[in-house]
């Protein structure tokens, strides 16, 4: 069965070692390792997966319709953009002449209002995923189908979520103290893979920052027992070789230094967003690629999609996690019009905001090897399934089975759409895998576990744990097919 797993700061350092057994029964157990592709951990492919939830407007963002078109509220699709109430919203619209596309110079994709911070400063590396074929208008089937490429088993999730098989399959954790970092709520699974892989759960910076402080003297561990514990841990006899014939000592090993990492590193000064950090220090160049005011950076980061993106991109640059999988906003169930035309534009328009900055700081950060982050970090933006084209009698919209997705960055082929929906009832169509393009006579369907396994391929990952998914790789998206 899938384990939602959420860890708070006892439970994690008991999980990864310091709660002396139960690491080493969980590997005695069975649970098994993906198979591992990468051996350096330096160039080990990051992932980053935000999160939209509750079920965005594509319309909004990228399946959008020129309104001047589709501006009949009984029509098939009607784009809604004239009842927009957010001024920023409202301003784009106007700025594009009403017909709400944003399609800068260069581009070949017009993306919704939404979206025009991001388009126009990334265009070139975004891939527009179209017509994915959700098969549920429950949220959490939905969301769960979504996390881990395969659809629930009713309510529960089936598999590990992309995030954990990721961490797990590249084999890296010894760079990392939280290979999995997951936040804001999100839901991360891990179904028979490495407990090391696990997500570690934080609503924010803010908790991220209270789980990384050093423990106050009076709980800390004895001196005895610290002292202790590190003489087993040291030890290389043949009871531990012969415990180590699967490799379990081996992971309960690791998981030691890395719960020694947490407990009493500095890790936590990453996440100390105070205010005005010196001249040219990292934080300092955080701020400016956020836009935070570094007078009041909690204006800008606590509780905003801004905040979840400057926590995975200080996880990310100081090598602290290897994928990050945020809830980056609440969209709203925008069945009504009190939400519909005004919070669920700016909520959007909020979380692809943060996306672009997230971008911009990795694509202006170097790693260890010299060079730009973004060049190995792949990039997914999803939600559980996406809006009716059409405006129910609660002046809303409802749940549509046909969603799309955001793919970027290190293996994807960017500025280009993949898929379609149809003009009469926004229903997917089918493409072409090879070049991407619709195709209603021979053509496939898309589907999460598709979106899912070129992901990975395009990472040098396997992706047999969703064989039984019968996944079709979509070519057209892979920068190197």
């Amino acid at each position: 069965m899938s384990k939602k797993t959420q860890i708070s700061r006892r439970a994690a350092l008991g999980a990864l070692g310091l709660g002396g057994g139960a690491l080493l029964l969980d590997g005695l157990l069975g649970l098994r390792h993906a198979r591992a592709d990468v051996t350096d951990p330096d160039n080990a492919p990051l992932l980053v997966m935000c999160e939209f939830a509750n079920g965005w407007d594509t319309l909004y963002c990228l399946d959008p319709r020129n309104h001047q078109d589709f501006n009949e509220p009984a029509g098939g699709i009607f784009t809604g953009f004239d009842m927009v109430t957010d001024v920023p919203t409202k301003n784009v619209i106007e700025e594009t002449g009403g017909t709400g596309l944003v399609k800068p110079v260069g581009s070949e994709v017009a993306f919704g209002p939404t979206m025009s911070k991001l388009a126009r400063e990334h265009f070139q590396d975004l891939c527009v995923v179209r017509g994915v074929n959700m098969g549920t208008l429950t949220h959490e089937v939905g969301r769960r189908y979504f996390l881990t490429g395969k659809f629930p088993r009713g309510l529960a999730a089936s598999g590990s979520s992309l995030e954990t098989w990721w961490a797990a399959a590249s084999n890296a954790f010894d760079a990392h103290e939280i290979p999995n970092l997951v936040a804001g709520g999100a839901e991360t699974y891990n179904e028979g893979l490495t407990p090391l892989a696990s997500g570690l759960q934080v609503p924010s910076y803010n908790e991220m920052l209270q789980v990384l402080r050093p423990l106050n003297a009076s709980v800390a561990l004895d001196g005895k027992v610290e002292q202790a514990a590190a003489k087993f841990h040291q030890t290389n006899s043949c009871v531990h070789r012969q415990l180590d014939a699967g490799g379990q000592l081996k992971t309960h090993l690791s998981a030691w230094g890395s719960a020694q990492s947490l407990a009493n590193g500095g890790l936590w000064k990453h996440f100390d967003f105070k205010s005005n950090p010196p001249a040219g220090s990292q934080l300092e160049k955080l701020y400016q690629a956020f836009s935070v005011d570094p007078t009041n950076p909690a204006a800008a980061l606590a509780g905003k999609p801004r905040g979840q993106a400057a926590l995975a991109a200080q996880a990310l640059v100081n090598r602290i996690s290897q994928v990050v999988l945020l809830r980056l906003v609440n969209v709203t169930d925008a069945h009504f019009d009190d939400d519909w035309p005004s919070n669920h534009p700016a909520r959007q328009r909020s979380g692809f905001d943060a996306v672009s900055e997230l971008i911009t700081y990795l694509q202006n950060t170097e790693d260890k090897n010299g060079k730009s982050f973004w060049d190995r970090t792949t990039l997914l933006c999803f939600s559980e399934f996406a809006r009716t084209p059409r405006i129910n009698q609660q002046g809303g919209r409802d749940h549509h089975l046909a969603s799309a997705c955001l793919v970027a960055g290190h293996g994807i082929r960017g500025n280009q759409v993949i898929g379609a929906t149809k003009d009469t009832n926004y229903d997917g169509r089918p493409i072409n895998v090879a070049t991407g393009a619709p195709d209603d006579e021979m053509g496939t369907i898309i589907k999460p576990s598709d979106v899912h396994a070129t992901l990975l391929r395009a990472a040098g990952l396997p992706y047999d744990h969703i064989s039984n998914q019968e996944p079709k790789l979509i070519q057209a998206m892979l920068a190197n097919p």
